[in-house]
């Protein structure tokens, strides 16, 4: 992609500001087309070190409102950022709907991080890229338009860009060992950026390359490339292209549950602190260790997840958990990508997150009520799987709970609700109303349970109808993830 670029291009001040009249009057409107659409614009912007990344986009800045864009820096220093996986940061990033990021930088520096500049290990970086796809495919799935550039220059040109920098004490700050080091081993660097750029190049997130040499050159190119995407966003919905539904055959696993299993009273007042002792030893052994765990509850309306996760959590010190009890979405969380709340509720290494409903609210509730559309929940279990795999691969455990009870017990439970003061709070029309579409949330379970069950993520199904059996068998599954976290890593 490189290579074909025309390096020796040059366009002299006068001639390129007077090229932008025209650029820039439709760049405004288009806009103010994008955020009446509701449509989230990002641009990232790579490239060399010294190859006026700042300047190119500063310079498509200028024709448009400020009060709907936002610049991010890459680069800039993030000390709480080795507190959780990579891609947190990124997810954060993204833009809400009718906003433009421009990104300085990107997450393709994961692919240097701590690296060599040239990879010796193509397996290893064919799996860096496979996993920075998939996040590019989830956020263009949720409707975020992407634009990559890439501004290139030669060797000569950004040795002599780093050592004017370096001479002029306004900017030497700016320069850093490694800018010495990414222009001697250019070469290298190069081929390891081709193979980066094609590799990811994609109809759904392309890579725009430019001659950066002379730096209004770059900066019209840049412009003329936003031009033509923010036409493209505004005529075509972005999308990675139509998923092809999946059919899983059910298996039967909620009704191979022996919802009769059950514990006596006394055996329960037994086990309940000394689960509760362990449990708080190995919290403190995460803390030390810089682990980090997430707990997800799900389950029938009335199958106890409340009066479990009190369980839980009354045994552990209180400064290192936190709990997160899911609901729909606010505007504000709407405005983003569907799991993008999610991942900013990532607890940091050393503490334990517990979400009373989660993500999979997509594949369960919006599915059954039509609250997202048929190709939105299918292609979620890919991205969940997808996002889950992120946090293992950064050392996260993770606890996923499916509380089952049948549908007498549930029964029960309401009529039981309806009749104690102190509980009628907990019964709602909506509880009523989910309970007749008891087989359509049956079915959407055990698909559920079927695709987003790999062997480092796997679901717990917890025998609910007897509340204390459900109580203790929650301990022990978070207790024996915790043991499967802190010594087998």
């Amino acid at each position: 992609m490189l290579e074909n670029l025309d390096m020796k291009a040059r366009l002299g001040r006068k001639k390129y500001e007077k090229s932008l009249e025209g650029i820039h009057r439709e760049l405004g409107a288009l806009q103010r087309q994008l955020k009446e659409k509701g449509i989230p614009v990002l641009v990232v912007v790579e490239g060399w070190e010294a190859s006026g990344k700042g300047y190119v986009i500063n310079e498509m800045l200028q024709p448009l409102d400020p009060r709907g864009f936002y610049v991010r820096d890459e680069a800039e220093e993030d000390p709480k950022a080795d507190m959780f996986p990579p891609f947190r940061r990124f997810w954060k990033m993204v833009p809400e709907k009718g906003k433009i990021v421009f990104l300085n930088r990107s997450w393709y520096r994961l692919l240097f991080e701590g690296r060599p500049p040239a990879f010796d290990d193509e397996a290893e970086m064919g799996a860096l890229l496979s996993r920075l796809e998939s996040f590019e495919e989830n956020l263009t799935a949720d409707g975020i338009h992407i634009l990559k550039i890439f501004l290139h220059v030669s060797a000569r040109e950004q040795k002599k860009r780093i050592d004017a920098l370096a001479e002029n004490p306004s900017t030497r700050w700016r320069v850093s060992e490694k800018d010495f080091e990414e222009n001697r081993n250019h070469k290298k660097q190069l081929k390891v950026w081709e193979n980066i750029l094609n590799q990811s190049d994609s109809p759904y997130s392309p890579w725009v390359c430019i001659p950066a040499e002379d730096l209004q050159v770059a900066a019209k190119k840049a412009l003329e490339a936003l031009l033509l995407f923010f036409r493209d966003a505004l005529e075509k919905p972005k999308m990675p292209g139509n998923r092809v539904e999946v059919r899983v055959p059910l298996s039967g696993i909620l009704q191979r549950v022996d919802l009769s299993r059950s514990i006596d009273s006394e055996k329960y007042k037994e086990e309940l602190p000394a689960l509760r002792g362990m449990l708080l030893e190995k919290q403190y052994d995460l803390y030390r260790r810089k682990k980090a765990l997430v707990v997800l509850f799900e389950g029938w309306d009335a199958a106890g997840k409340g009066g479990a996760i009190r369980r839980l959590t009354q045994g552990l010190d209180p400064r290192g958990y936190v709990v997160h009890p899911i609901s729909a979405p606010n505007d504000w969380e709407k405005g983003h990508p569907y799991l993008w709340r999610f991942w900013l509720k990532l607890p940091s290494v050393g503490h334990i997150a517990i979400f009373d409903r989660s993500w999979y609210g997509r594949v369960l509730v919006e599915r059954v009520e039509g609250f997202c559309s048929e190709n939105d929940w299918e292609r979620a279990y890919g991205e969940i799987n997808r996002m889950e795999s992120e946090w293992i691969k950064a050392g996260y455990g993770l606890v996923k709970v499916w509380m089952h009870i049948d549908p007498e017990e549930q029964l029960k439970r309401f009529r039981e609700r309806e009749e104690t003061d102190y509980k009628k709070w907990k019964i709602t029309p909506e509880d009523w109303r989910n309970r007749e579409k008891w087989d359509q949330y049956e079915a959407a379970t055990e698909e559920m349970l079927e695709r987003t069950s790999p062997p480092d993520a796997p679901w717990t199904v917890v025998e609910g109808n007897d509340k204390r059996f459900a109580r203790i068998k929650v301990l022990k599954t978070v207790l024996s993830s915790l043991k499967v976290l802190l010594y087998e890593d």
